[in-house]
């Protein structure tokens, strides 16, 4: 299965590659609602195939031509989720949380070598896509419009802003965690996962 999808990913770069392409964004993703015992193993690594090798893989290839012609951006689509542990999606934070770590490495290595090539990472919070139905949840926060998300993250990309976070709630619940104690921020998140749970 794992060489299916190698090939897939190469395919899909292969048809890409010689259209001169300068943005690539990392978007696909998806969640996975419940406790880590009870959600299906299979579906969980569907999430990790398409929410983690996915972006690995289209980040390394695409990564190699940036680098030859020192220009080209690439934006991975993490989630606010990627920051902490998160019980009742525990798989789908800990996916967000590679796309982070991976895309904050590479961007520091870029910048020791003074390369004009950008790779940075996009965090929004609840955003207004299919994603909830596929979750099989429902937020407690307003969504952001996906309209509006896209723009901005397009605008601080432009601006070479390595880490991305739309609206002003989340990242105010973003500074806070920085100082919140784990077992707290656990407690939070169980309970707000639960309150998700249709």
């Amino acid at each position: 299965m794992l060489m299916l999808i190698l090939l897939i990913w190469h395919k899909l770069y292969n048809m890409v590659k010689g259209m001169d392409i300068d943005i690539v964004i990392n978007a696909a993703g998806f969640g996975l609602v419940g406790e880590f015992n009870d959600t299906n193993l299979d579906r969980e690594l569907d999430m990790v195939d398409l929410n983690v090798k996915s972006v690995h893989v289209l980040t390394k290839l695409f990564l190699y031509d940036f680098i030859k012609k020192d220009s080209g951006h690439i934006l991975n689509v993490a989630s606010i989720a990627a920051f902490e542990p998160g019980p009742l999606m525990a798989t789908y934070y800990a996916s967000k949380s590679y796309v982070y770590n991976l895309s904050m490495a590479i961007n520091y290595e870029l910048k020791k070598k003074n390369s004009h090539v950008y790779v940075g990472v996009l965090c929004p919070g609840p955003v207004d896509t299919e994603f909830n139905k596929v979750a099989n949840v429902k937020f407690n926060l307003k969504s952001l419009g996906s309209d509006y998300v896209a723009s901005y993250a397009l605008t601080k990309m432009f601006k070479k802003k390595k880490l991305i976070i739309p609206g002003f709630r989340i990242k105010l619940g973003y500074l806070a965690s920085k100082f919140m104690p784990l077992n707290v921020i656990l407690k939070y998140i169980y309970k707000a996962q639960e309150k998700k749970n249709k």
